[in-house]
């Protein structure tokens, strides 16, 4: 038995497990949610997630594709060149794909749900001016947006790759 091997698909198996349920959740069940309780609960709530969801779903996305990069290295270093002869390699690559701009879009989105949280420490203690409730709804539609696309293609990725051996 390769403990290795073992440890990494491991990690890359509970990591990822982890990185779409939660992307999924958040994108789906507690973004609209909250949105839908209106300003006065949203930005609070945002402002204390954003803290640690961001964090989390980015660097469990990092560990994710890094443990996927090597796995998948791992089985094939010898047999590079044929990558793209095999329905596996071709499904790999298209989940390496979707997980590297799933990462790219959620570290776009944990960036933006910062930014919420400064607009929101900015208005603390006073009615926000029209402006600035614009600022804020436009920036709340933008992350549910990146939010359900990263969610999507870290499930691509998800799916891809779980079908790979069957390719």
């Amino acid at each position: 038995m390769d403990v290795d091997m073992v440890v990494l698909r491991l990690v890359h198996i509970v990591f990822g497990a982890f990185w779409a349920g939660a992307a999924l959740f958040m994108a789906f069940v507690v973004i609209p949610k909250v949105q839908a309780l209106g300003p006065a609960v949203a930005v609070p709530v945002f402002a204390a997630l954003g803290k640690i969801v961001g964090p989390l779903l980015v660097g469990s996305g990092v560990i994710t594709v890094a443990a996927g990069i090597t796995l998948s290295l791992r089985l094939r270093w010898n047999s590079l060149d044929a990558w793209f002869d095999t329905g596996w390699g071709w499904a790999i690559a298209l989940g390496f794909v979707a997980a590297l701009v799933a990462l790219t879009v959620g570290t776009r989105a944990a960036l933006l749900a910062r930014s919420m949280a400064a607009m929101g420490a900015g208005m603390a203690g006073r009615e926000p001016t029209p402006e600035e409730m614009g600022r804020m709804r436009s920036t709340s539609q933008r992350l549910m947006k990146l939010g359900r696309i990263g969610s999507i293609l870290v499930l691509i990725a998800l799916g891809t790759m779980a079908s790979a051996r069957f390719v």
